[in-house]
């Protein structure tokens, strides 16, 4: 009985990990940005272990792959002055201060004024 107590509770706690990994996603369409001359860089995700938290160092610095995932642009979001950054599969030629339409699964970082999407990102003209 006291092991299939254990092996409840180890399942109870995995669940609780993927809960609130994945909880404060949402999804973000047709935000209307602009770009404004931010150099584009390229994106190394964060290494996750297999409960899905974030690897770290031995100074407690996050880990990120050797392998690119994308590449992340930052734009302006027309109306609010707040600041969109986008992980996007290439290295797309944006014309400066021409506006976009951005959607995507991300997070909103309201203390800081920015959203950061990460996942089915894309963009088209707007």
């Amino acid at each position: 009985m006291a092991e299939n107590r254990q092996s409840q509770l180890a399942k109870l706690k995995e669940l609780e990990q993927r809960g609130v990994q994945g909880a404060n996603k949402m999804a973000f369409n047709n935000l209307v940005v602009c770009t404004v001359g931010v150099p584009v860089k390229e994106h190394f995700p964060k290494v996750k272990l297999a409960d899905g938290s974030v690897k770290k160092d031995t100074d407690g610095t996050d880990v990120r792959s050797e392998k690119s995932d994308g590449y992340l642009f930052t734009f302006t979001q027309f109306g609010t002055a707040t600041k969109v950054m986008a992980v996007l599969p290439k290295n797309y030629s944006l014309e400066l201060l021409s506006a976009y339409k951005v959607s995507g699964l991300g997070y909103q970082m309201r203390n800081a004024n920015m959203i950061y999407i990460d996942e089915n990102v894309s963009i088209a003209t707007y």
